[in-house]
């Protein structure tokens, strides 16, 4: 009897300890995604880093929460402003498109409508993935 209580014993250890490493490898299967959805990131942002004439400083950040008419997820926009400035580091972004060189993620819609509210005050430059540079026109 005490043999048959110590054989179920460890079947019952056995079992509960594959369960374990079971839940265990499935909750560790998508870890590293989220580095992989940060290098996507840097890579689709890289134009923008690249045609940038400045290395260091302040620049504007322009996305669909910005303009009017168009809607958009705060959670979704707060998170591209941030993996824009993660990916733009040292550079500092500031919401909106107040400074010179500005970054706007754009879809085509906002984009059309963000156009027809500031037509004529940006040079607009499409470096695709709806990843945009708005260079500020000089007043003349």
């Amino acid at each position: 009897m005490q043999m048959r209580i110590q054989r179920l014993a460890v079947l019952l250890m056995l079992i509960t300890s594959s369960y374990s490493i079971i839940l265990h490898s499935r909750s560790t299967v998508n870890v590293d995604r989220g580095s992989e959805a940060l290098e996507a990131w840097e890579a689709r942002l890289q134009p923008a880093r690249d045609a940038l004439p400045i290395k260091r400083g302040v620049i504007g950040f322009v996305g669909e929460w910005d303009v009017p008419g168009v809607e958009s997820a705060f959670m979704d926009q707060e998170s591209e402003y941030l993996l824009t400035q993660y990916a733009l580091a040292p550079l500092i972004l500031v919401r909106g498109a107040e400074a010179e060189w500005n970054v706007a993620i754009l879809n085509k819609t906002a984009l059309t409508l963000w156009e027809q509210s500031n037509q004529g005050r940006f040079k607009v430059i499409h470096l695709g993935h709806n990843v945009y540079l708005l260079h500020r026109e000089t007043e003349k």
